[in-house]
C-alpha cells in the first residue's frame, strides 16, 4: 500500500506505508493510517527527526557484487516528506496523510 502527503505548499509525495509508518514514528507522530501535521506541530515532527538515529543493520549483509544496486535508506526516503514540511511550516500551511 501507499500512503500520500499532500499540503497546499508543495507536490504530493507517495511513500511506501511501510516506510511512511517508520518516518511517522521517528517523527513522534503514532503511525496512524492518516492524520494531519499543524502549525507547531510541523516544527516538533522536524526536529525529532534530526535527532532521529536510524537503528543498526538487523545482520552483516553478503559480500555485495557489482551488479547490486546500493540501498536506499530512511533518510534518503523522507527528504521530499521533510521538504514539504518545511514548506507548510514557512507557509503556515498542514500537511495531511493518509491512504493512496
Amino acid at each position: 500500500m501507499l500512503t500520500v502527503f499532500r499540503s497546499k505548499a508543495g507536490a504530493d509525495v507517495l511513500m511506501v506505508s511501510a516506510h511512511a509508518k517508520a518516518l511517522l514514528e521517528a517523527m513522534g507522530r503514532e503511525p496512524a493510517p492518516q492524520g494531519v501535521f499543524r502549525g507547531p506541530q510541523l516544527a516538533e515532527a522536524l526536529a525529532n527527526w534530526a535527532q532521529w538515529v536510524p537503528p543498526p543493520p538487523a545482520e552483516a549483509a553478503p559480500e555485495e557484487t557489482e551488479d547490486e544496486s546500493p540501498v536506499t535508506g530512511l533518510r534518503q526516503r523522507a527528504w521530499p516528506v521533510c521538504e514539504l514540511l518545511r514548506r507548510a511550516q514557512a507557509q503556515g500551511v498542514d500537511v495531511v496523510w493518509l491512504p493512496a
